[in-house]
């Protein structure tokens, strides 16, 4: 009887681990004094030489005439583990359709159209999730290039009218500053205030320590039920309370402004094209069940890729920033992340207060892989039949330790 008690518990712990995804990242948060982790749930890690079209899709409208730019499939490239959103300058004619016409803007130039074409300075790429997203965490690394007037953003829409969680839009000339928003259906300023004590819609640009454009940026959205809270490099930047009930599409795209419009000025004899708006991976994680054991598999989708992010260092510049909850901040120290690629190599990335005032080691058949202090990413090679690591971080005099299972 006991030894068929035995083979039950056994059976059931091989069904759990066997059960999960085909693969697993992992992200472990460090948040008030809990070492919380999250699973891989999707994405995309862009090294393939062409869109996979099974995550993302165009655009429904491609042409913009107020702003002087249409989404066209050749601004997308891949390259390198890359996808980079080209924007450039080049007088074209389009075929349009019926519904992108703005006649407004054709009433306010008084220009008409003929045969449905229209000529257009400049072109952009565009690419929307075929899904939509609920509650999660939302990673981007990135980089971006000066250039006045370009407009680089990484967003939520799921079709609900004034429904939208915009993750951050950039501009080439504001080289330190990210703007981050929200939009809600009566509006979104519930508990916000502006200077004068009076209610104010939340929303606004945030100064940088360092400039955007000098180097790669991992950047995360948290969509919780009750609270959407923004991070640069694992560094909080803004928080919002409040509830968007939808799942949305994720929208990643450059495009250009327009003087005396939003996001205004455009571009100048100075702006240089074509502008690159690169993005390495786009990754979607959910928080595990504090019962999960955590399981690191092989992803070889990321064989690839490369270390991109080391040195560079930027954080939001706290002191002048919008938006900043000290309170709920303080709660906040940063992220690990975890994947295993071919070769036995472990790739870590550590981002926040975590990475500058942390001690991390990785413990496995006896030996201890520790993590150097003074860089955002590396790797490491564990032994090809290794099973299990255990994962030690000291951070503020106390140690938070996890037991993770790897498989091959």
């Amino acid at each position: 009887m006991k030894s068929k008690q035995t083979l039950l518990i056994k059976a059931i712990i091989l069904l759990f681990f066997s059960s999960g995804p085909s693969y697993s990242q992992l992200l472990f948060k460090l948040e008030s004094d809990s070492l919380l982790q999250f699973d891989y749930y999707s994405g995309d890690e862009f090294n393939n030489a062409e869109l996979n079209s099974e995550f993302w899709k165009g655009p429904w409208t491609r042409v913009n005439m107020a702003q002087n730019f249409r989404y066209n499939n050749d601004n997308i490239k891949f390259e390198n583990g890359l996808v980079d959103f080209l924007m450039l300058k080049r007088d074209s004619v389009y075929k349009i359709n019926p519904h992108e016409i703005d006649s407004t803007f054709l009433k306010e130039k008084k220009r008409a159209i003929q045969n449905f074409t229209f000529s257009l300075g400049y072109s952009a790429g565009m690419i929307i999730s075929q899904k939509k997203f609920h509650y999660g965490l939302y990673e981007l690394k990135f980089k971006v290039e000066e250039g006045k007037g370009v407009w680089p953003a990484f967003w939520f829409f799921g079709g609900e009218k004034n429904e939208e969680i915009d993750a951050f839009e950039l501009k080439g000339e504001r080289t330190n500053s990210i703007h981050v928003d929200t939009h809600c259906p009566e509006g979104c300023d519930k508990g916000y205030k502006n200077k004068l004590g009076f209610n104010t819609n939340f929303g606004g640009w945030l100064p940088t320590k360092n400039y955007l454009h000098n180097g790669y940026n991992v950047f995360v959205l948290e969509w919780k039920p009750d609270e959407v809270i923004w991070y640069l490099n694992g560094f909080p930047i803004a928080y919002f309370k409040g509830r968007f009930s939808n799942p949305m599409n994720v929208f990643l795209n450059t495009q250009i402004a327009a003087d005396g419009r939003a996001f205004k000025p455009g571009p100048d004899e100075g702006t240089k094209f074509p502008n690159h708006f690169l993005v390495d991976y786009l990754r979607i994680w959910k928080q595990a069940p504090v019962e999960n054991n955590p399981i690191l598999k092989m992803n070889a989708s990321m064989s690839d890729d490369t270390l991109r992010y080391i040195n560079y260092v930027n954080k939001p510049d706290s002191k002048r920033g919008l938006m900043y909850n000290k309170k709920r901040f303080a709660e906040e120290s940063g992220t690990m992340t975890m994947v295993l690629l071919t070769g036995n190599r472990v790739r870590v990335c550590v981002t926040g207060r975590l990475k500058e005032e942390g001690l991390i080691s990785f413990e496995g058949d006896g030996t201890v892989f520790s993590y150097p202090t003074n860089v955002s990413e590396f790797e490491f090679q564990v032994p090809k039949n290794l099973e299990r690591l255990t994962l030690n971080i000291q951070f503020e005099k106390k140690v938070y330790s996890k037991s993770i299972m790897i498989s091959n």
